[in-house]
Formats: structure tokens, sequence, C-alpha cells
């Protein structure tokens, strides 16, 4: 039977910033594995003098975990490669220039509008900008 705290500590990865770090140390301690966390180099002092490090943090696992933690971590890694390509393929699919993605926009625009009740083309930025400035010279005037 294994002791929560026996085992050797080994190193799983080192992540560029603390976000990174904390997020995949929460996943880890979901799944039962204990985590532990240190700044690489001197970004201990780093944080403490500029609140951040440029070295990262290392995280640790015991290990009769790593291999659970490391298949973890992997497949966090390969979901959101995954996901980034799907995104990107499916924007590419949809906007294959910026004209169409102007178009886009200017439909979800006059959609938004027409929804709002306001008539086609009659925008009342231009009233209002138009009233803004005739007080700025009443007052400038006077």
């Amino acid at each position: 039977m294994k002791n929560e705290f026996s085992g050797k500590l080994v190193a799983l990865t080192n992540l560029q910033t603390e976000l990174e770090a904390t997020m995949l140390m929460d996943i880890l301690q979901q799944e039962g594995i204990s985590v532990l966390t240190k700044e690489a180099g001197s970004g201990g002092y780093m944080k403490i003098y500029m609140g951040y490090s440029i070295y990262g943090e290392t995280l640790y696992v015991y290990d009769y975990d790593y291999p659970r933690a490391k298949e973890i971590m992997l497949a966090l890694q390969q979901g959101s490669e995954e996901a980034i390509h799907l995104e990107q393929a499916t924007q590419d699919n949809v906007f294959a220039n910026a004209d169409d993605f102007d178009q886009h926009e200017v439909a979800l625009i006059e959609q938004r509008e027409e929804a709002a009740g306001i008539p086609k083309g009659n925008s009342p930025i231009p009233l209002i900008a138009v009233i803004l400035l005739a007080l700025f010279l009443f007052t400038i005037l006077r």
C-alpha cells in the first residue's frame, strides 16, 4: 500500500507561466495526484521582486503517479492542439479572405440593428454627433 507521501519526487514538466502551472496542478489534483511546484532557477526571487518569473515553474509528482500524470498532461496538450487546429480550419473555411470577414461582420451588425428596431441606414450616431457639436459651439460662442 502506498503512503501519500512515500516515493520519490520526479519532475513532470516546466511551464512558462503561473497560470499554466496552476491549471495543470488543479487538474492533476482533481485526479488524485499530489503535485508540488517550484520556480525554476532564481525564479522564486524574481517572483518576489518583480511579481513574475521568466524561468517558469516546474511541477513535480511522486514517481508512482508519474505515468498517469504524464498521460493526463499529454491528453490535455493533444486536446488543446486539436481544438486549435479545428478552430483554425473552421475560420479558414468560413473566411477565405478579409472581404468575406467584413461582409459577415456587416451582416451581423445589420441583424442586431434590425432586432433592436433601428431602421436600415438610419443610425442615431450622426444626429447625436450634430447635437453635441451644436452644444459645444453654443457654449464656446456665448
